[in-house]
């Protein structure tokens, strides 16, 4: 019998467990997330593995991992279930009425350019709609695929047949100084960046900044003399100092007064998407929060 029949002889219940805890790698959590007892998302695991015959989930640590097989099962299904959702959704949605959580993956950036925009108007709008928020870092990815956010919003790269993306806005590097640094006066070269002292911004999850090999495609390698995590004290440092730091320019711009920009001689843009899965596309819910966060740029 090939895949198509055996998804025929599922119920759409029984699918919907599979892809929650191939989506969250736990039984548990996928039963919480469903109103489930973990038993009821046991059995019926075990039911699949028997009508699909493959194990589906391997134990690994404290996370449960898909076979191929079930990675290509979830594959078909995850598409079929999301159109089954969006017909039987409600055919006009109302924001007023909205309730449940909607999870957003994002940093520093998106949390101070967009969110204090989109934050009021979700509350405005639909007052009892649940926001959450969890860093992305390098892992963004991973846990939108995992289904532990619902969007994704960041200057990534993703692609996929189950990955669906929409442009945010552009943004691009300026370097930030105190007022009183004589760097402050004019325009910058590479010399001038060169021998600058620098304040540099390295993320946890190894992921770097753009401006970084953008500096290094021109054969400048930054020894900084300060490094930070974030960007979220780097006004304080920068005020009264010597140091110089390059981020985008919206970001920048929610500084105080006392700093200054500077252009960066090597144009590096930043595109800032989001990103979300089929698990949610067909959701009238989850559309119109895209298009609410799109709205708030």
């Amino acid at each position: 019998m090939d895949l198509a029949k055996k998804i025929l002889k599922t119920n759409f219940a029984s699918l919907q467990v599979l892809q929650y805890v191939h989506d969250f790698g736990s039984f548990s959590v996928a039963a919480e997330r469903l109103g489930l007892t973990q038993s009821t998302v046991s059995y019926t695991i075990a039911r699949l593995r028997s009508i699909f015959k493959d194990p589906l989930f391997a134990r690994e640590g404290n996370r449960v991992v898909p076979t191929q097989r079930c990675r290509v099962i979830v594959g078909h299904i995850s598409g079929l279930l999301a159109e089954f959702e969006g017909l039987t959704s409600e055919p006009d949605f109302n924001p007023a009425a909205a309730e449940g959580a909607i999870t957003i993956s994002c940093n520093h950036y998106e949390r101070m350019t967009i969110l204090p925009e989109f934050i009021p108007k979700i509350r405005k709008q639909a007052p009892n709609l649940r926001l959450r928020f969890m860093t992305s870092s390098a892992l963004g990815e991973d846990q939108l695929k995992r289904g532990e956010c619902d969007l994704l919003i960041g200057p990534v790269q993703l692609s996929g047949d189950h990955i669906f993306k929409r442009h945010l806005l552009s943004d691009a590097y300026v370097y930030v100084m105190d007022a009183d640094n004589p760097l402050a006066s004019r325009p910058l070269d590479l010399d001038e960046i060169r021998s600058a002292h620098h304040l540099v911004v390295q993320f946890s999850g190894g992921w770097q900044p753009l401006y970084i090999d953008a500096l290094k495609s021109h054969g400048l390698s930054l020894s900084p003399m300060v490094e930070l995590s974030d960007y979220g004290d780097i006004a304080a440092y920068l005020k009264g100092s010597d140091l110089i730091a390059c981020m985008p320019r919206r970001l920048a711009s929610t500084l105080e007064p006392a700093l200054l920009c500077v252009e960066v001689p090597i144009p590096v843009p930043l595109e800032i998407d989001l990103f979300w899965t089929t698990r949610t596309h067909h959701s009238k819910l989850h559309n119109w929060v895209r298009q609410t966060l799109a709205e708030s740029i």
